[in-house]
């Protein structure tokens, strides 16, 4: 056989040989990159861990002042009201932690020194203003919540964070526009807790 077959032979051989290695060296990317979407999934709410505390303490606060509220309010529709907080915020809590703890986040649910300050102001408020300093401390914190999930939620890195903000969010609105109805039959104004958000050391 000449020689020029016999290189062409060879050539073809291998152009054949090789064709297993071109397709296994693109099945090592393919499966690289699936790893790395799951670790970017997972590094992804842990980038978002600080607003996950937060949810977790504010949805703690609002359980812990409406505890409070049933024990100390005397305007039953203030009671009623308390009672859908505690009711309401205990669920969103366990959902933020079960999150958390879903995507490998370790979270004991506390209060910060900020919010045991707005506790400890409560129980030493007069029997008599309790229900006004109670629904005044809820609608500025809701006024707080709902500003703080649509500028900082809403942004999320996380998709299961941004699923479940999605999901708070409607729900703060609804208790925020509850706590103003409650809130003025108590003697609450509204419009002056929301002025009162922007000056300096108030409560």
């Amino acid at each position: 056989m000449p020689v020029r077959h016999l290189a062409m032979i060879a050539a073809g051989g291998l152009l054949l040989a090789a064709a297993p290695l071109s397709l296994h060296a693109q099945a090592k990317p393919a499966t690289k990159a699936t790893t790395t979407t799951a670790t970017a999934g997972k590094d992804s709410i842990q980038t978002d861990a600080r607003f996950v505390r937060e949810a977790v303490e504010d949805n703690l606060l609002e359980v812990r002042l409406g505890d409070l509220a049933q024990r100390k309010a005397t305007n039953p529709t203030v009671k009623q009201f308390a009672q859908r907080m505690v009711t309401d915020h205990k669920k969103l809590e366990d959902q933020w932690i079960g999150v958390a703890s879903k995507h490998g986040m370790s979270l004991k649910p506390v209060l910060g020194p900020k919010h045991e300050q707005k506790v400890d102001r409560l129980q030493r408020a007069d029997q008599k203003a309790f229900d006004r300093e109670y629904m005044t401390t809820v609608i500025r914190n809701h006024m707080d919540d709902v500003d703080y999930f649509r500028h900082e939620g809403e942004s999320a890195h996380s998709e299961p964070v941004r699923k479940l903000v999605g999901y708070e969010l409607p729900i703060l609105q609804d208790h925020l526009l509850s706590a103003r109805q409650v809130g003025k039959e108590v003697g609450v104004d509204s419009a002056a807790v929301a002025r009162s958000k922007h000056v300096p050391g108030a409560k």
